[in-house]
């Protein structure tokens, strides 16, 4: 079977379900990055061309995300008899309007997003937080079953090395908007308030990390790397960091705190129902708002022992990519 696979192509979970449906079927890959600024209009119509060709090729139409252009490809192929498979995962289900973020802070794109969800054959929601939004937000969508987003347990192994007294946060983020929804300024400021424990913001891109550097340029204990970085750096950071933080103010899943927690790191996380559903009482909850609460968690995880670690490594294995290889290949067919 010939499948048109749209998603944001450089993103790691993206990635694993590429290899996992290229194990059965052919596939037509179409990076969804759209060019920010004057040229984003110009480049969302160059994709929703790209794809609507594509279809005609294909038996299959899989979104990574539903947006501005995945309404009108949809309807063409479900008019074409061909099945349409939405992942909701993102800004396409959450809504966090303190800070404008979400599909439904601007009207047209949630009309386009809500009605893919209503047309799609089937929608995937990465986590049950992300199934009570997409039910909650888009009330009329097509069938969905929850299919966990995936960490290759294989690639992070478990390390019971010992743990430097460092805290981790790991994003591919590029905007300022981004930047305070993934809570990097909490992050930097619990580092301001902690200047005897290292600090490492890992992967941030673009005007994002132009941002982190100019509000960390004080700051002697935090390392700031930007993305994309190698697998084999990630892990030592990984294996390094005592603490992983994860202080979002909204996650649909939360990817790199799987990873981490495979790895061996303790999450500190904010309280947040996918957070808590990804850590399963293995983390540390704290008050995003309140740096000392952030702080002394960091600080309670030097001296977590290796049992502690191994529970967190041993509880994603919920997660990892053959679970969701399984029921992916079974649905998409």
């Amino acid at each position: 079977m010939t499948i048109t696979f749209v998603g944001p192509a450089q993103s790691s979970f993206v990635q694993n379900d590429i290899a996992i449906l290229q194990r059965k079927h052919k596939l037509k890959i179409v990076d969804a990055n759209v060019k920010r600024g004057f040229s984003t209009a110009t480049s969302l119509l160059k994709l929703e061309f790209q794809i609507l060709i594509s279809i005609f090729g294909s038996d299959v139409l899989f979104f990574w995300f539903a947006d501005y252009y995945t309404l009108v490809p949809t309807i063409i192929a479900r008019l074409l008899r061909k099945k349409v498979y939405v992942v909701a995962g993102g800004f396409d289900v959450t809504y966090t309007p303190e800070v404008k973020s979400g599909a439904r802070v601007r009207p047209l794109r949630w009309f386009l997003v809500r009605n893919t969800h209503r047309f799609a054959t089937h929608v995937f929601p990465v986590s049950n937080y992300a199934q009570h939004l997409l039910d909650t937000n888009s009330k009329h969508h097509a069938p969905s079953t929850v299919i966990y987003n995936a960490v290759d347990i294989k690639r992070f192994p478990f390390s019971d090395a010992p743990r430097e007294k460092r805290a981790l946060t790991v994003t591919q983020l590029v905007t300022y908007l981004d930047y305070i929804l993934k809570g990097i300024d909490v992050f930097v400021e619990t580092a301001r308030a902690m200047p005897d424990v290292e600090f490492d913001l890992i992967g941030i891109r673009g005007p994002a990390l132009e941002f982190a550097r100019n509000e960390a340029k004080d700051l002697k204990n935090i390392t700031i790397v930007e993305g994309p970085i190698k697998y084999e750096e990630l892990l030592k950071y990984y294996y390094r960091a005592s603490a992983y933080c994860q202080l979002s103010i909204d996650e649909t899943f939360g990817v790199a705190t799987a990873e981490s927690m495979s790895c061996g790191c303790i999450p500190v996380v904010s309280k947040v129902p996918s957070l808590e559903e990804v850590t399963g009482g293995t983390e540390f909850i704290i008050d995003r708002k309140n740096i000392q609460s952030v702080a002394a968690a960091i600080r309670k995880s030097f001296d977590t022992d290796t049992t502690k670690r191994k529970q967190c490594s041993e509880h994603v294995k919920m997660f990892d990519i053959e679970h969701r290889a399984k029921k992916l290949l079974e649905l998409v067919k």
